[in-house]
């Protein structure tokens, strides 16, 4: 049987036909392959399989949770879209993603991988109150975010259970701090001229656009126009596919997937302290225990 098309370009386009428009040499690509940054050393990065394991973990430990308080829980179904996985928190394209995929906002949709949740069961006031908690509490990251929090959920403890003491709120540290190094790079010199450049790139090739975001949100708006027609959508994404091989040609020519690599480093040495350090090795352990293997992929790119 015949696999279902998952990229883009395997839905709108025959793979001869695109290749045959859109030419890849010159300058853009240096003959390099490119760096794809990831913050904290692509510590909260992991791969599709291991996510999907570490979820259906996560859901079997909140299950036996409300199980010992007489409440029964149906754990949810996993599935894990590799594009939440692979994309890249900078925006920045790979060549093959850009070709195949462009950058996954219409693709999501034809290939039926969106993330279409099951209408919200009735429960009782009883087992909500069992899975969400009642007893509120809060913290403050490092970065000064205050999170609340209800410890004695089964949301929380089957996290907990599934990970090991403390990981709930470790993960957070590590989002805050991720956060905070992404803002450090994007307040950058190096970051700010190697967009300028890009964006004064994508201007000649006809686009207007002055950060990363702006082709996937101008696509957003433009497939709320489609009104779900599959021509239009189809339509579409041969134009998603035009915008990213653009955008990935720019992103080489202008050397941003380099300046964001520089950067980073640089805002990771400042940000991280013994303790944060710490914390990730901490995390990798947990995340590699709960695996159940001490060699799972859990993360996915450099620096």
């Amino acid at each position: 049987m015949r696999r279902a098309p998952t990229r883009l370009a395997e839905i709108v386009v025959t793979a001869a036909a695109f290749t045959a428009g859109c030419s890849f040499s010159g300058g853009g690509d240096r003959g390099q392959v490119p760096f794809d940054p990831r913050p904290l050393s692509a510590v909260l990065v992991t791969s599709v399989a291991d996510t999907a394991r570490l979820r259906a973990r996560e859901e079997s430990a909140v299950a036996d949770c409300m199980a010992r308080r007489r409440f029964r829980y149906e754990p949810e179904r996993t599935t894990v879209s590799e594009r939440a996985v692979t994309t890249n928190p900078y925006g920045l394209l790979r060549k093959e993603q850009a070709r195949q995929d462009g950058y996954g906002v219409v693709g999501e949709i034809l290939s039926g991988t969106g993330d279409h949740a099951p209408p919200a069961a009735h429960h009782s006031i009883g087992w909500t109150k069992a899975l969400e908690g009642t007893h509120v509490e809060k913290f403050a990251l490092a970065t000064g975010v205050v999170l609340t929090y209800r410890p004695d959920g089964c949301a929380y403890q089957g996290r907990e259970a599934a990970y090991g003491p403390g990981w709930n709120r470790l993960e957070n540290e590590l989002e805050g701090l991720q956060a905070a190094v992404m803002d450090q790079v994007e307040k950058d010199s190096r970051y700010i001229d190697a967009l300028a450049k890009w964006s004064s790139c994508m201007r000649k090739s006809g686009y207007s656009y002055d950060d990363m975001q702006a082709p996937r949100e101008e696509l957003a708006r433009d497939m709320e126009s489609t009104n779900g027609s599959d021509r239009a959508l189809r339509s579409l994404g041969r134009k998603e596919l035009r915008i990213a091989s653009d955008d990935y040609v720019c992103e080489r020519r202008v050397r941003l997937h380099e300046a964001v690599y520089e950067a980073q480093r640089d805002a990771k040495k400042s940000t991280l302290n013994d303790s944060a350090r710490a914390d990730l090795r901490r995390y990798r352990t947990l995340k590699r225990k709960a695996l159940g293997s001490p060699n799972s992929s859990t993360s996915t790119g450099p620096e």
